[in-house]
């Protein structure tokens, strides 16, 4: 898109109630966005535009300086993308509404995955249960090579960020909020997306720098979640709930949708079992998304170099194909505490065991 079209759009995405759908309204009519900015408020009258769009945009548009709105938004680091950009991602321009501008702080490329995206979403209040099964499908999913897009939020899609880039895999997030430090929402997940930008990941939004979170933002952000990804997996989340909003945008968009069981007695289940009832893919373990995209995992997997451990290393990862603390490892294993300490501390660095809370580990 040319320099003084992506000038007006962005003025236009800085007016609070004009979306995608208006913008393109107004591009259609007036032949761009140019020219639809320099027209006459009265001429936005005989315009395709419904009444909430229309004054919002004779009342805004006075309070925006295009050059000055574009010179925050460089000043800020922040990338734009319209959907005319070669850059643009396929999946999401084929939605049934795509944003007609991005914002973004990382890599763009990490929009158009070379093996595919994979949305996991869930409930901000995850179980533990919820958490671990979270933990061990993105880590298989990032080891195919796949690329996490989640949401940002606390619960389950934090724990897809950060396992993603735990693992050094490439994961997106999507906001509902401006990118903006001040805007981003949630602001304590503030440094995770900085961590995720820094990385071969991004963090995108259609909605301007300086617009705060609000309530009706979250479902317009699950469609970009949707959109992106080539399935969507719902790890936890209630019956009425944001993750459910975006399996259901994927099926609108005939994306696969994938749910992991849980507990009939678990109110975080009821969403993903749901799903399965319905006729969602049940997912126990990566590999069961992998083969319903048609991936394979061996194939896309990065050749890891063999890794050489102690005879003592050895035992206690065998030891620990289920949680186990330091005192039951001495009595089974008859190793001194101190050697005890250091194999662990040697197969934590190797990413071969994890924590598993207090003195308990277990293998990866």
């Amino acid at each position: 898109m040319e320099e003084k079209e992506i000038l007006f759009l962005n003025a236009f995405s800085m007016i609070p109630g004009v979306g995608a759908a208006t913008m393109r309204a107004l591009k259609n009519h007036f032949g761009s966005y140019e020219g639809a900015w320099r027209a006459d408020s009265m001429r936005y009258i005989s315009a395709p535009l419904d009444a909430s769009a229309r004054t919002a945009l004779m009342a805004g548009k006075h309070a925006v300086d295009p050059d000055r709105a574009m010179s925050r938004v460089e000043q800020a680091g922040i990338w734009m993308m319209s959907e005319e950009d070669a850059a643009y991602p396929p999946l999401l321009k084929h939605i049934h509404s795509p944003p007609a501008i991005l914002y973004g702080k990382g890599q763009k490329a990490a929009l158009t995955p070379a093996v595919c995206g994979v949305a996991v979403v869930g409930t901000r209040r995850p179980t533990p249960y919820g958490i671990e099964a979270a933990e061990t499908i993105v880590r298989g999913l990032t080891q195919a090579g796949v690329t996490v897009i989640s949401g940002l939020a606390t619960g389950i899609d934090t724990k897809a960020h950060k396992t993603a880039l735990e693992h050094g895999g490439t994961t997106v997030a999507v906001l509902g909020s401006g990118i903006d430090p001040l805007s981003l929402f949630p602001p304590e997940n503030r440094a995770l997306a900085e961590r995720i930008a820094a990385s071969p990941g991004a963090v995108i939004s259609e909605y301007a720098p300086g617009t705060p979170a609000v309530k009706e933002h979250f479902p317009m952000r699950n469609r970009v979640i949707a959109g992106l990804a080539q399935g969507a997996l719902v790890v936890e989340a209630r019956e009425k709930s944001g993750a459910l909003i975006t399996a259901r945008l994927s099926l609108d968009e005939n994306r696969d949708v994938f749910a992991i069981p849980g507990s009939v007695f678990s109110a975080v289940s009821a969403g993903p079992n749901q799903l399965i009832r319905q006729g969602a893919r049940m997912v126990t373990r990566a590999e069961d998304i992998l083969e319903e995209l048609g991936i394979d995992a061996a194939s896309a997997a990065p050749k890891m170099p063999a890794v050489s451990l102690s005879e003592k290393e050895r035992a206690l990862l065998d030891l620990l194909e289920s949680p186990m603390g330091i005192d039951d490892i001495r009595v089974r294993t008859q190793f001194p505490v101190p050697t005890i300490m250091a194999a662990l501390s040697i197969l934590e660095l190797k990413q071969m065991i994890r924590g598993a809370g207090g003195d308990t580990f277990q293998k990866i």
